[in-house]
């Protein structure tokens, strides 16, 4: 069986399981879309039924306040004033209420208050004729879709009748006081188009007589034949939701009943429309595999011509170079693509072994710039003015200091000659930058300084001569320039594994333009400028403690600069207590 046949049964073997596996989640997605849907639709129509309701029920509790208002029980008893001063007075504030009540709430109403006994009559709106007959024909103790007239235009109100006592609803005689409740159906077409959602789904109110309130935006033959698919009737239930199909499409439609309105609100979606994004993302699918099938056919085909016979003939001379044949170089026989590849390989081979000798290169040089280092510390300005500071104090007749000074620069160049050992302990490293300050101190007379480090510091091991020439570096660039006195703080701490070390001075400092000018003439693989020893002290320090490792120069917070070293705890000193005090 050769390389073709075998990617082909292989694609095949991919794309089968995944076909399957696609088909079965593409149900199981569609089945959740479905049972999210009606749980969200559930929800909202619930909670639309429960605004209606709840403005309804608002309502219900106007009218016992109406009852049992002082003014309103007036006329409802049939006392009305004789004074037609006392009178008017009464009416002002009897409708006065009543607007208050009317705009209490954000939906359009008109409460309207019957007294039989007084034969009286008061609106919210414009003042009503007292009719008996008209009254007693459609007083009715339920919310009902009626026809109204509001400012000489008709329109529908959904109305309700609240009788003191209740006798009277069945005899109007019996009764002190009818309020008449009218919600116009402008509120329910309002609710109805902020309950509607980027148009996919279309709702509607039914009553129990069969009329029907739509949004602005339904069609009304729709919702009539949606009703007559659905068969809603008064023996419907509360909870209902079906599948039908009209025109040869399906809708999901949702049935909610109101208890206390009687009434039906229905939502009908397409189902289609909801399913839409499942559907064109299965048939993408379907199409991208075929495409994919196709595409593996015609990669196996050029795999086989142009891959398999250039990899044998690479295989034989990588054997070739495993055998110790390194003269051997890959000889393409292909077009460009491979031919490219064992450039590339090549390459690599080529900047591996540059890698290598660069490697060495750089051990050399860091040997070398150790030496350099140590060579330049024999400085003869320093020298100068060690000896001058000497002979100074001998021919003020102050042997003692003379003394003194002698013995701190026997120490200084016997530690700065002693070229045998390459490194030293952190302990001795700040002894000897002790021996150095002192020097400083006892030439400039103006500078202090302070160590503060761990015990379990000291014995850590570091290159030699990579502090005192911070040291040096804040002495000569910040403590010199400087009229006032100066002082030098060097202090570490330990963070696991890590070590930190920083040397800060309150000298002249830096602009910051300088400072990142000087990090960066740092961070270059070759010396820069006049900044050679801090840049010896940051390489010398990476090479010694490898990646992690650096030196970085910033602000101190008393205005000098803070150069800051970082290194990692080497294996061979792990477990190592050894320390001491400076």
């Amino acid at each position: 069986m050769n390389l073709i046949t075998k990617m082909i049964l292989l694609i095949a073997m991919l794309m089968i399981p995944v076909i399957l596996l696609f088909t079965h989640s593409n149900r199981q997605s569609i089945d959740l879309v479905k049972s999210q849907i009606d749980l969200a639709n559930e929800s909202r129509l619930e909670h639309f039924l429960e605004e209606i309701e709840g403005t309804l029920e608002q309502f219900s509790s106007y009218s016992g306040v109406i009852m049992t208002d002082p003014d309103f029980a007036e006329f409802a008893g049939g006392s009305v004033p004789a004074d037609r001063y006392q009178y008017a007075e009464l009416m002002q504030r009897a409708e006065r209420k009543l607007r208050l009540f009317s705009l209490s709430t954000r939906w359009v109403n008109r409460i309207n208050l019957y007294f039989p006994q007084s034969r009286l009559a008061v609106s919210s709106d414009k003042q009503p004729v007292y009719d008996d007959a008209a009254l007693a024909a459609k007083i009715d103790p339920n919310w009902r879709l009626r026809p109204v007239v509001v400012n000489g235009i008709s329109k529908r109100a959904f109305t309700r009748y609240f009788v003191d006592p209740y006798a009277g609803y069945a005899d109007l005689k019996e009764a002190s006081i009818v309020i008449e409740v009218e919600l116009m159906e402008d509120n329910i077409v309002a609710k109805l188009d902020s309950f509607k959602t980027k148009g996919i789904n279309e709702p509607f109110l039914v009553t129990s007589k069969g009329d029907v309130v739509l949004s602005t935006t339904s069609d009304a033959s729709m919702a009539r034949r949606i009703i007559e698919a659905s068969g809603l009737s008064a023996d419907s239930r509360m909870k209902e939701r079906s599948t039908i199909r009209l025109n040869g499409k399906q809708y999901l439609v949702y049935t909610f009943r109101s208890a206390m309105t009687d009434m039906f609100f229905v939502e009908y979606v397409p189902l289609e429309d909801i399913l839409a994004p499942v559907t064109r993302a299965r048939m993408q699918f379907y199409l991208t595999v075929g495409l994919l099938v196709l595409l593996g056919v015609a990669v196996a085909v050029v795999l086989y011509v142009n891959v398999q016979v250039p990899i044998r003939l690479l295989t034989r001379s990588v054997e070739k170079l495993k055998d110790g044949q390194f003269s051997v170089r890959v000889r393409s026989r292909t077009g460009p693509d491979f031919e490219r590849l064992v450039s590339r390989f090549n390459d690599m081979a080529a900047e591996i072994q540059h890698l290598v000798e660069k490697v060495y290169r750089e051990k050399i040089r860091s040997k070398e710039a150790v030496m350099k280092q140590l060579q330049s510390q024999i400085n003869p300005h320093f020298l100068y003015n060690s000896m001058a500071y000497i002979i100074s104090m001998v021919n003020m007749n102050r042997p003692s200091q003379a003394v003194h000074m002698s013995h701190e620069l026997a120490d200084y160049f016997r530690y700065t000659t002693r070229n045998s050992e390459m490194e030293t302990t952190l302990g001795e490293e700040l002894a000897f930058v002790t021996t150095y300050l002192s020097i400083m101190e006892d030439q400039l007379d103006k500078i202090s300084h302070t160590i503060e480090l761990p015990d379990s510091m000291l014995g850590c091991r570091i290159p030699r001569l990579l502090i005192q020439p911070l040291v040096e570096n804040a002495i000569v660039h910040g403590l010199e320039e400087k009229l006032e006195p100066g002082h030098i703080r060097i202090s570490g701490e330990t963070d696991g594994e890590w070590y930190r070390l920083s040397v800060s001075d309150d000298g002249v400092g830096m602009a910051s333009e300088e400072l990142e000018l000087l990090n960066l003439k740092l961070a270059l693989p070759d010396p820069d400028g006049d900044s050679f020893g801090l840049w010896n002290v940051k390489w010398r320090l990476r090479y010694q403690f490898g990646e992690g490792s650096d030196m970085t120069v910033a602000s101190s917070d008393s205005g000098g600069l803070t150069i800051a070293l970082r290194w990692r705890e080497r294996s061979d000193e792990a477990g190592d207590g050894n320390g001491g005090h400076v």
